[in-house]
């Protein structure tokens, strides 16, 4: 679809209503937020799947590099769906030279990470060193908070920045607070958590999900922006 697209002009085409903000990183690099009232968002949904469906990891079993990977394709209705709450927004970064979607990050409101850790599904299990009980209940109440439900970048700008820009933009919109889940078992997304690390996340608990549609139970890390002892929350 992005050879018979310009891909910029498609963000583009709604400059009053769906586009939250846009930021240049380079000559060729664009970083774009946008909203549920975006004119195009069916298209650029569609590219946000594609996007999505090579990073799967059933189809990066046997990369020897250490390439963030996704675990679950969401259909364009859920991804739609998702997108349809006015706390959601869509992050995407643009190679304006290669007209190619280079990544993107579903932000949402605090309530679709408690859905995600739902205790019916699993245990969330905190780190008592790093935060208490009590600052997680203050932290997840707040709806200053925001959850990166899903960051993808294009295997051919791994390494490239491209997650890192996608954050700092989440940052902007969220500059209360930030969280993410990161699986760590059976199979360790070591690139994502470098990254979410090297972006100043704080690790402070493990989500072990024990039901999982179409995946093996699996353990993720819970990743804290800005560090619990530097947050206070209002």
């Amino acid at each position: 679809m992005a050879d018979k697209m310009d891909v910029r002009s498609l963000f583009e085409d709604d400059l009053h209503n769906g586009l939250v903000c846009k930021e240049d990183f380079s000559e060729y690099l664009i970083g774009y937020v946008i909203n549920r009232n975006h004119v195009e968002l069916d298209r650029i949904s569609q590219l946000v799947i594609q996007c999505q469906s090579s990073l799967l990891f059933e189809n990066m079993k046997n990369s020897t590099d250490e390439a963030g990977f996704l675990v679950h394709q969401w259909s364009l209705e859920k991804l739609k769906d998702i997108l349809s709450s006015p706390q959601s927004t869509l992050i995407c970064i643009v190679d304006t030279a290669e007209n190619r979607l280079a990544g993107y990050l579903l932000l949402t409101s605090i309530e679709y990470f408690h859905k995600d850790t739902d205790s019916q599904h699993g245990e969330l299990i905190l780190d008592k060193n790093s935060i208490t009980d009590q600052q997680w209940i203050q932290w997840t109440s707040s709806p200053a908070i925001h959850y990166i439900k899903q960051i993808g970048v294009n295997k051919n700008y791994h390494r490239r920045g491209i997650a890192t820009h996608l954050i700092n933009l989440a940052k902007l919109q969220s500059s209360q607070g930030l969280c993410t889940l990161v699986i760590v078992a059976p199979y360790c997304n070591a690139a994502s958590a470098n990254c979410f690390r090297k972006n100043q996340f704080q690790p402070i608990a493990d989500w072990n999900q024990k039901i999982s549609e179409g995946f093996v139970p699996f353990t993720a890390t819970l990743f804290l922006w800005p560090s619990v002892m530097s947050h206070n929350v209002g």
